[in-house]
């Protein structure tokens, strides 16, 4: 009678969701791949960030859609000590936690699951920084690695972050992704019955959605009704996964979809023409680049690097593979970052001159270069492959040879390691909006190739002017030490940046209130869904 009484509730439950797009307090969103997780701590691709960062989580502090400034979330009020090595964070009081069937919390939030979360994030002797590692990169979390000495725990509702050095890019990093708040009850519960492993598959939050199941194709939550902020309007929030663009748009005009994500690029004119869909397209500062391996002959050289950019043909390139969904740059930085350049000179596209400048050099034209590229593709880049066969076609316009060669994530960080390539397309999604998470994994030589420096590129000029802007604390200082490191790299050349992309986004007019946040992912929380016409 029981299994017959849970197998009806099914079927009703199904029935619910079915009709989900049709009902004022249910939603349906269409993302293209299925989360690897549900802790943005461990996987940061687009999907884990959608179906986790802003309806499972909180953070300390958010980043200010309208303002872009620092403002309170789960801390009410921080302060930063005279030697500017301590920041004490205030936490806020009575934020409950979600529950599961097989869990139901104690307590409200405290500092022990700041220093839980922290502790998992960061130290290796943890008891839970090795749980479901084992697939995971946390290349994006190096910088906070890299700035904190401790977490400390003042009392029950204070904590303290303590720097190994003077920093200004802590608050930037607290507001990341990565840096969600975790139940450290919820974990001793799952140690007690020796499954850890759980933390990240059924995860407990204090957001204002709280996870209800998963399968690899449907991800389910509802409005959590004990949420200490602005409650969710939508009860019923569903994320059916459809890899297939054509099939995402398809689903959108029938119905059956509320909001999908990433059309396909070349979708994007048709999408802009229907007047009862709109097109959502934010700008990001994740970028498409070439790398030079500056560690290897001939990229050894500056004048070969120069050149070999003069060859590339990016606005040919974006056009044909990005269509609207990205924009070409001569920049590392986006354009949109409060510390671009705008003075930044563009990278010229000239065939001849590359070949006159590398036949200066003692260049080998009888030397075949090998392009690596990810043979999986990412969110953020329609196609690698395509991308590295009009720069292969380039290439041989000056009678340079090439050899592309495609590999999964497995066999290509190996081969990365080792510096057994010339050149290396690839792409960087940034986690942060402070320019030290762009500039020092590719530019540092503290950086390794896991934290993202493909070029194994170490100047002590650059390395100079990254450590400088991160202590500056004046504004106006800082800007000025990244418009001098963007004019060295311009010159230098460790990288031939291509184009930064668009988050895009398309939904139905009935849906008001949508924020996606180029950085941490989509945010249901204020969407209210009126009736169509």
């Amino acid at each position: 009678m029981r299994i017959l009484l849970v197998f009806i509730a099914s079927l009703s439950l199904s029935a619910c969701y079915e009709s989900g797009s049709e009902q004022k307090d249910s939603l349906i969103y269409c993302p293209e791949n299925a989360p690897l997780s549900f802790n943005p701590q461990i996987n940061h691709d687009i999907a884990t960030l959608d179906a986790s960062t802003y309806q499972l989580y909180n953070r300390l502090i958010k980043i200010d859609p309208i303002n872009r400034r620092f403002v309170a979330d789960l801390a009410t009020t921080w302060s930063l000590s005279a030697d500017k090595l301590t920041y004490t964070f205030h936490l806020r009081k009575k934020v409950p936690f979600h529950h599961n069937d097989d869990f139901t919390p104690s307590r409200f939030f405290n500092a022990d699951d700041v220093l839980f979360s922290f502790k998992r994030l960061l130290d290796e002797s943890a008891p839970y920084y090795t749980v479901n590692r084992m697939f995971s990169d946390d290349s994006f979390t190096q910088p906070l690695r890299h700035l904190l000495y401790d977490v400390q725990k003042v009392d029950k509702h204070t904590v303290k972050f303590i720097l190994k050095r003077p920093n200004v890019t802590l608050l930037a990093n607290l507001a990341a992704s990565y840096s969600v708040i975790l139940s450290a009850q919820y974990a001793q519960h799952l140690s007690a019955i020796n499954q850890q492993e759980r933390i990240d598959h059924y995860p407990i939050g204090t957001g204002p959605y709280q996870f209800k199941s998963a399968t690899r194709d449907i991800q389910r939550y509802s409005a959590f009704s004990r949420y200490w902020g602005e409650k969710a309007s939508i009860k019923n929030l569903i994320y059916e996964v459809t890899p297939n663009p054509t099939k995402r748009y398809t689903k959108l005009l029938s119905g059956e979809c509320d909001v999908i994500t990433y059309p396909a690029p070349s979708q994007l004119k048709t999408i802009s023409a229907n007047r009862n869909i709109i097109l959502s397209s934010q700008p990001t500062d994740n970028l498409i680049y070439l790398a030079f391996n500056s560690q290897k002959m001939p990229f050894k050289e500056k004048r070969v690097r120069q050149a070999i950019s003069m060859a590339i043909d990016r606005e040919t390139l974006v056009n044909a593979l990005f269509f609207q969904s990205a924009t070409l740059t001569n920049s590392l930085l986006s354009d949109h970052s409060w510390a671009f350049d705008p003075r930044v000179s563009d990278i010229e596209f000239n065939s001849k001159k590359s070949l006159q400048a590398l036949q200066q050099t003692d260049f080998d034209f009888s030397k075949k270069l090998i392009i690596l590229s990810a043979r999986n593709d990412v969110a953020f880049s329609p196609n690698f492959h395509k991308t590295a066969e009009l720069v292969q076609a380039n290439l041989a316009e000056i009678g340079i040879e090439s050899e592309i060669i495609s590999l999964p994530k497995s066999e290509l960080k190996p081969r990365l390691i080792r510096g057994d390539y010339d050149l290396y397309l690839s792409g960087i999604n940034i986690q942060s909006n402070d320019p030290d998470s762009l500039f020092r994994p590719l530019l540092s030589c503290s950086s390794g190739i896991s934290e993202g420096n493909s070029s194994h590129w170490c100047s002590n000029k650059t390395e100079k002017l990254i450590n400088k802007a991160r202590l500056q604390s004046r504004f106006t200082r800082r800007i000025q030490s990244y418009y001098q490191l963007q004019a060295l790299i311009q010159t230098m050349r460790p990288y031939l940046p291509i184009a930064h992309v668009y988050r895009m986004d398309a939904f139905k007019l009935n849906i008001k209130g949508l924020h996606v946040d180029p950085l941490a992912g989509i945010d249901f929380q204020h969407v209210t869904k009126i009736e169509e016409p």
